[in-house]
This record gives C-alpha cells, sequence and structure tokens, in this order.
C-alpha cells in the first residue's frame, strides 16, 4: 500500500469514526458500571469484529471477480454516493430536529442511578449487538479490502487493528480512562460540557452531517451526469 492509499485509509477510519461506542459506554458508566462491565461490552464486540474480518477477506477476492463490472462503472459507484449523500442528508435533518426539542429533564450526577447489580453478560450480548453497527458501516468493508491488498500478511494484522483502534476511538478513550480510574471524572466532565450545550452541538453535528451529505450527493450526481470519477471509486483504487 502507497503512502497516499495509507492515508486515505486512516482518513477513512477518521471519517466514519463510530461516536456510538463511547456514548454507551459512558451510560454504562453512569448507571454504575465499572472497569469490568466496559471490558465485557468490548470483549463481545471485539469478537464479531476479528470473525467477521477473516470471513470479509475471502469473502471480497471472490466479490472482486463478480462485481469488477460494478466497480469499473462511475455511473454505478455513482448511484451508491447518491444514495448515500441522501441518507446523510436525512439524518442531518433528524439531528436538526432533535436540537429544536427541549432538552428533557435528567438527574443530577449525584442522584444517577446505581443498580445492585450490572450483570456482564447482558453487556457481552451488548457489544455483540453493537458490532453490527460496523458491519452495516460501508467503510468497514472498505478498509478490510484495502488492508487485504497488502501481501504481507503481519502487516494486514497491523493497518486493520490500528484502524478499528482508531474507528472506535471514543469507545477506546472512555475504556482507557477507566482503566487509568478516571472514570468518574470523565463522566462529571461529560455531564458538565454535554447537559448545558446539547442543542449547539447537536446542531453542530446537523450542519456537518448536511454539508458531507452534500458533497457526496454533488459528486454521485456529477458521475451520472457527466464523466467525473466518484470519489469512492478513487478510494477504491488505491493501493
Amino acid at each position: 500500500m502507497t503512502f497516499v492509499g495509507i492515508l486515505a485509509f486512516f482518513g477513512l477510519a477518521v471519517v466514519t469514526m463510530d461516536v456510538l461506542g463511547g456514548a454507551i459506554a459512558i451510560s454504562v458508566l453512569l448507571r454504575g458500571g465499572t472497569v469490568r462491565h466496559l471490558l465485557a461490552f468490548v470483549a463481545g464486540y471485539t469478537v464479531v469484529i476479528i470473525a467477521a474480518t477473516l470471513i470479509l477477506r475471502p469473502l471480497l477476492a471472490l466479490l472482486n471477480r463478480w462485481l469488477r463490472p460494478v466497480l469499473d462503472s462511475n455511473n454505478a459507484i455513482g448511484a451508491v454516493e447518491i444514495v448515500v449523500g441522501l441518507a446523510l442528508v436525512g439524518f442531518s435533518v433528524h439531528q436538526f430536529r432533535a436540537a429544536s426539542r427541549p432538552p428533557l429533564p435528567h438527574n443530577r450526577l449525584e442522584r444517577r442511578s446505581t443498580p445492585k447489580r450490572l450483570a456482564t453478560a447482558p453487556l457481552i450480548l451488548a457489544g455483540v449487538g453493537f458490532s453490527a453497527t460496523a458491519l452495516a458501516d460501508p467503510g468497514f468493508t472498505i478498509a478490510v479490502g484495502m488492508a487485504s491488498q497488502e501481501p504481507r500478511l503481519p502487516l494486514q494484522v497491523a493497518l486493520l487493528v490500528l484502524w478499528n483502534l482508531l474507528y472506535q476511538a471514543p469507545l477506546c478513550a472512555v475504556l482507557g480512562t477507566a482503566l487509568f480510574g478516571k472514570h468518574e471524572l470523565l463522566v462529571t466532565r461529560v455531564v458538565e460540557v454535554f447537559g448545558p450545550h446539547r442543542r449547539a452541538l447537536q446542531t453542530a453535528l446537523a450542519v456537518l452531517l448536511a454539508l458531507a451529505g452534500l458533497a457526496v450527493l454533488g459528486d454521485g450526481l456529477l458521475a451520472v451526469l457527466g464523466e467525473h470519477v466518484p470519489w469512492l471509486r478513487q478510494l477504491l483504487l488505491l493501493r
């Protein structure tokens, strides 16, 4: 993989970064969870992702032969970008509507619910279920395909591990903070920062989603209506 390919590879992880994992981890801590509970959640997620990666590698090699006419078509890739762009615009509208709603009343940090028994097994299953968000993300499949083009297996593994760590950076940050015993401080800061500024943060997220959606949508339309090579195809062709 060339230097440009590596930049695109890790740039994909940044662009598609999954913030939901960090939000779930914070919610576990708010319910009185400990490091053990976070590790159980991460373990369930990791097992499925490793299994899916092992299955995807040979499957993508097979699909590469079948789907080559599609991947070589600017119109087909452009149509995919149009769908993704419309989905991003739709998510931005949802975020705008959520930001316009009045905030729901919530308990103060010191009054948060602490269950008498927070079971580990359900959190493992929750991690397994959460892995579906990564498997449904086209970025994950593209990342596996790009890493598979590297002939050296140890480097393939290293690339995929680093990609997933970056992709789940919010979850890794919460877990790392908990491992160092700073999770109570983290929860306090999250409540202090995100509580009063919820509407502004949701509006900013909505604007970013709208801009990204319009950019991808416009790129797809240019590919379908003209001779433009869509960004997604350029990404797939990187080595």
